[in-house]
């Protein structure tokens, strides 16, 4: 396997959407303790696992704790003294939210910086997602249902297969303590609806004439794609920009697709937005609007897993970087529903993953479809590379077991770090070429040529190597992430595009080159994976990108 060279002065692009230098990141590690100063045996620290009440070592099928199912009858596990809750809502605050919107509530956690809506700033105690009447605030069951569900369209993933019952209650209890009108006002009162209006082809009409009457075209635009006239001017109270979603993408329904969901949302408004209550109109007509948008949607909802289990499969033979090798023919795979940290038209939803390995070495394949193709190029500055990545867990962490021990899936957290595997586009070809003109040329520094030379430009900078188009890479949280020096850079990758698609295969020996590497060649129980894309076309860098949450990725290695 090819080993790669840092390049002195290189900026590099990383997993969570940092810039940082070579000279930042050695400070950062130093700063942070990162890669040097562990002690021998404890280079994977867990501190101050989540304390799960006890229901942490209830048994499910799989003899690991998965809230799959269990939320259904919410209020069943409602505790009457929500009060009691308060420790344990804090501590899983602290370890699942305080990343976003930060430790006091204010919606500016560390990860704010590369998220787009921001996330919600619990003080004003306004929320947008609610079965109550506009002004109010939300009902408990509102608050859960929006913790188990997430926010489709934004950052906030479905805590719902990661939480119980009685620690989405302790959260919610924590979170209403943010805000000092929880404790002046009343919750709303659920808004009553009399019937279910099913959809029929008078609805749909009537439907059509109200979105007109009501000028709800002028901020989701007649295609109702979020392109009306107003739509790049909406303010929140906030003050931040507002962008009005794709609503022909059941995906972008921040508060549910379901017709039911719709209807609730256009009764109650989204408080805190442009977008009023329209409780003050007949039912009947409410149902009309929710049947005619409904009748517009052009895609099936896919619900984004938690948790899923994800396969390497044991083969016998030889592997290599070849996308469209023959290895791949009939391996299983799995499609992941992925989300936009930053709002987008056009987003890539969906990530295709397989994996094999024959004892020696692993490889990883990922698929997804992207209309252009978005490469490095040393002549034009103004482009952006499509680029995809890999995060393990690093240690002997899984998810629901030893108290929520699994570090933050945007890039770890302090004491919970992870490895990284970073593809970019575009690398392939230009280091073929590089060692097309070396021949050439006679021996002629190409390096120095392309990427410090009269050819360079602030693109090529962003290549960290120089012989492969993949870095590995840690991090222990944002501002930490560290390249791994050129000796135990050990992941190859190739990424080629075709009719729309992009498939990149990461291959690495299984056992670890360094302890900052997953350990494949010893691992039992699943290691914890996840994914991010980059979009070219689309201006992502940094943190515009669209990723996945944590799954469990289970090695299964070839009998000897």
């Amino acid at each position: 396997m090819r080993q790669k060279t840092l390049r002195s002065g290189l900026v590099l692009l990383v997993f969570a959407g940092l810039f940082v230098s070579l000279a930042m990141a050695q400070e950062h590690k130093l700063e942070h303790g990162l890669m040097e100063q562990s002690t021998p045996g404890g280079e994977y620290r867990v501190d101050e696992p989540m304390d799960h009440g006890g229901h942490g070592t209830m048994q499910h099928s799989q003899g690991l704790f998965r809230a799959q199912g269990v939320h259904d009858q919410p209020d069943l596990s409602k505790p009457k003294d929500m009060q009691s809750l308060q420790a344990r809502g804090r501590n899983i605050y602290l370890h699942m939210c305080v990343f976003c919107h930060g430790e006091d509530g204010n919606g500016g956690g560390e990860a704010v910086k590369y998220l787009y809506p921001w996330p919600r700033d619990f003080r004003e105690g306004i929320f947008k997602f609610r079965s109550t009447p506009t002004g109010t605030l939300p009902r408990d069951e509102d608050l859960y249902r929006t913790i188990i569900n997430g926010v489709p369209g934004t950052s906030m993933p479905a805590w719902g297969d990661a939480l119980s019952p009685e620690d989405t209650w302790a959260l919610i209890n924590h979170i209403k303590n943010f805000s000092p009108r929880f404790k002046k006002e009343l919750q709303g009162k659920k808004i009553k609806v009399s019937k279910i209006l099913p959809s029929t082809p008078a609805l749909v009409t009537r439907g059509k004439e109200l979105f007109k009457e009501l000028k709800c075209f002028r901020c989701h635009g007649e295609s109702l794609k979020g392109d009306g006239e107003l739509a790049e001017s909406l303010m929140d109270a906030w003050k931040h920009a507002v962008f009005v979603q794709d609503i022909t993408n059941p995906h972008y329904f921040k508060s549910g697709h379901k017709p039911e969901d719709l209807f609730r949302t256009i009764t109650s408004g989204l408080d805190g937005t442009p977008m009023g209550s329209y409780i003050h109109i007949p039912e009947e007509d409410r149902w009309a609007l929710v049947h005619f948008i409904r009748s517009k949607l052009v895609k099936e909802f896919k619900e984004a897993e938690f948790e899923t289990d994800l396969y390497s499969l044991p083969v016998k033979a030889k592997l290599n970087t070849d996308p469209y090798s023959s290895v791949w023919d009939e391996v299983a795979t799995k499609n992941l529903v992925l989300r936009p940290l930053s709002a987008r038209r056009g987003a890539v939803e969906f990530i295709n993953v397989a994996s094999v390995n024959n004892g020696e070495q692993l490889a990883v394949r990922l698929q997804w479809e992207d209309p252009t193709h978005d490469a490095f190029s040393e002549l034009h500055s103004d482009i952006f590379r499509d680029g995809v990545a890999v995060q393990f867990a690093l240690g002997a962490v899984t998810l629901h077991t030893h108290g929520h021990n699994e570090p933050f899936f945007g890039m770890g957290n302090r004491n919970k770090p992870v490895n990284l595997w970073h593809w970019k586009a575009g690398l392939d070809e230009a280091l073929e070429a590089e060692d097309d003109l070396e021949y050439a040329g006679g021996g002629v520094d190409m390096d120095a040529l392309i990427y410090g030379g009269i050819m360079s430009n602030p693109v090529s900078k962003l290549n960290a190597t120089g012989e492969n188009p993949v870095e590995e890479l840690n991090a222990e949280g944002f501002g930490t992430v560290t390249p791994q020096p050129s000796e135990n850079q050990n992941v190859d990758g190739k990424g080629e595009w075709k009719n729309g698609v992009w498939t990149v295969v990461f291959l690495r020996d299984m056992p670890k080159t360094g302890k900052w590497d997953v350990d494949f060649a010893q691992r039992i129980d699943p290691a914890l994976v996840a994914f991010a894309v980059w979009d070219g076309v689309k201006e992502d860098r940094n943190g515009r990108k669209v990723i996945s949450v944590w799954q469990r990725f289970n090695i299964k290695k070839p009998k000897s």
